[in-house]
């Protein structure tokens, strides 16, 4: 009996342990306008217990109970139908608006190796994307407020990612790179402003997002200003295993053939698509696919024979892990033993990150029709999903 009285006492302790944790999540985790909706799901799912255990017991009064909360059931999901739908359209009419208001007309150049001054406003903006916030306004004359310490910081990153592109260019001439940026086009008087003459745009069909300028403008009205996005391609040795390109077993192959397969595999040049940035102001623009596009253009002109484009993304990206999905780009592995500079306290640290590799084959389309037709799915059927896969369904 005393050994009975303990168990229930600690039962009692773990629900209550449970419900504390519970309370906590539920009161401090959890949204303020996502409560009500999970509230609607948990009473949804008390009721389908409730008809399942109607289903299967003795009792005439609890076998009736499923009629009766099939119309709860279906109110409730009504309810959380209504709720969800009301909330998309505001994020959908919402995006639609900051979309039309932050679209940003841009051109888009190649500039070989670059210049000095070139790979001065690169490294810029790499190092203002990836650790120093970017204000949501396109004014880059206005100084931000930044630590001493983290100014010190980002200098450092800038002197050396400056350092590793010169020192490329000098010591590796014989390797493929090519720096494209995206710029944005302004509409001014080429008579008023010096360097409107000088970056002049030759046509405005080199300009996207052209309807965002002035009407009735021409050639001479627009000139390209400062850069707004940036990746790079280069050639770099990046090893995918000797077992990534798919080939089906060969009995006539040795293991010494095998072996020299994998060897080439590990060791062969690849073209690399790297710190690919855009400015937060000129995002949803697309920026960042036209900049892709033309890396893809830039590697079948390179005519060296690649296939095939790989690149890294941070595990903690989901955005971009879903941007370059979209873009037909697949997963190959996961690197946990990556590293990144960390600029969050008083000095630069290098913390460890899992890095995912993902490569893109030139001859597939640029979108994974496959996986956008998915996740199309998904999202028009969601709560048909959920009533057939453990709610009460009706007869």
């Amino acid at each position: 009996l005393s050994l009975f009285n303990g168990v229930v006492e600690v039962g009692k302790s773990m629900v209550g342990q449970v419900t504390n944790h519970f309370y906590y999540h539920w009161m401090t985790v959890l949204p303020q306008r996502r409560r009500s909706l999970y509230l609607l799901l948990l009473v949804a799912i008390a009721c389908n217990i409730l008809c399942i255990s109607g289903f299967t017991t003795k009792h005439a009064l609890v076998r009736n109970i499923p009629t009766s909360l099939q119309s709860i059931q279906d109110t409730l999901l009504d309810s959380l139908q209504t709720k969800l739908d009301s909330e998309s359209s505001d994020v959908d009419q919402s995006s639609s608006t900051n979309g039309s208001k932050q679209r940003i007309p841009f051109i888009i150049q190649r500039l070989g190796r670059g210049t000095k001054k070139e790979i001065e406003e690169i490294t810029q903006l790499c190092v203002d994307v990836f650790f120093n916030a970017q204000e949501d306004v396109p004014n880059n004359n206005d100084k931000k407020t930044t630590a001493p310490w983290k100014a010190v910081q980002l200098a450092y990153l800038r002197n050396y990612q400056r350092g590793d592109i010169l020192s490329r260019n000098a010591f590796k001439k014989d390797q493929l790179v090519d720096l494209i940026v995206a710029r944005r086009v302004y509409s001014v008087d080429e008579s008023s402003n010096m360097n409107a003459i000088a970056n002049k745009i030759d046509s405005v069909d080199q300009i996207f997002n052209a309807d965002q300028l002035p009407a009735g403008g021409d050639e001479s009205k627009f000139y390209a200003g400062e850069i707004i996005g940036y990746c790079e391609m280069a050639e770099k040795k990046f090893g995918l295993g000797g077992n990534f390109e798919g080939d089906e077993p060969n009995d006539d192959d040795n293991e010494e053939d095998d072996d020299e397969k994998e060897v080439e595999m590990e060791e062969k040049l690849r073209p690399y698509l790297g710190n690919l940035s855009v400015v937060k102001y000129a995002r949803r623009s697309g920026v960042g696919s036209k900049l892709m596009d033309e890396g893809e253009q830039v590697v079948r002109e390179w005519d060296a024979g690649h296939t095939e484009i790989v690149l890294q993304v941070e595990e903690d990206n989901p955005s971009a892990v879903q941007f370059y999905k979209r873009r037909g780009w697949e997963f190959v592995f996961a690197d946990p033993t990556c590293r990144r500079y960390d600029t969050s306290g008083f000095f630069l640290k290098e913390s460890r990150v899992t890095k995912y590799a993902m490569i893109k084959r030139l001859d597939q389309p640029k979108a994974d029709q496959n996986g956008l037709k998915e996740a199309n799915d998904a999202g028009e059927s969601m709560m048909d999903k959920l009533r057939n896969s453990f709610f009460v369904s009706k007869q």
